[in-house]
């Protein structure tokens, strides 16, 4: 009689699966059109508790280093940003400008300028 020799391979479930911010906000996007969250967790192996930690960071808008902001939010935040930058040069040629023009008038600054 001959008998087989099985090998049996161990996967390693312990080890952490890393999210991108667009895969989070897929799933998410999943559920938020109407599939049940435990099906997602199912479908994508995850714990029912994660798809409710992602849900409440994206709700609160975290925005520190891996946590999920809505494209749009921070799309506009963007923008925000460069439009506050290019007041804030306007503003500083303007000074060197008033600074200039006070020098060759031989005036005096305000203390602070």
């Amino acid at each position: 009689m001959e008998t087989a020799q099985l090998t049996v391979q161990k996967s390693n479930n312990n080890a952490k699966r890393q999210w991108t911010i667009e895969q989070k906000l897929a799933i998410l996007q999943e559920w938020r059109s109407g599939t049940p969250a435990q099906e997602l967790a199912r479908r994508h192996s995850i714990g029912n508790s994660m798809l409710w930690k992602w849900r409440r960071r994206l709700e609160k808008g975290l925005s520190d280093q891996g946590e999920m902001v809505p494209k749009s939010q921070l799309l506009s935040a963007q923008r925000r940003n460069e439009e506050l930058e290019r007041a804030l040069g306007r503003k500083a040629m303007e000074v060197d400008v008033l600074k200039k023009l006070f020098e060759a008038k031989g005036l005096r600054l305000p203390e602070g300028m």
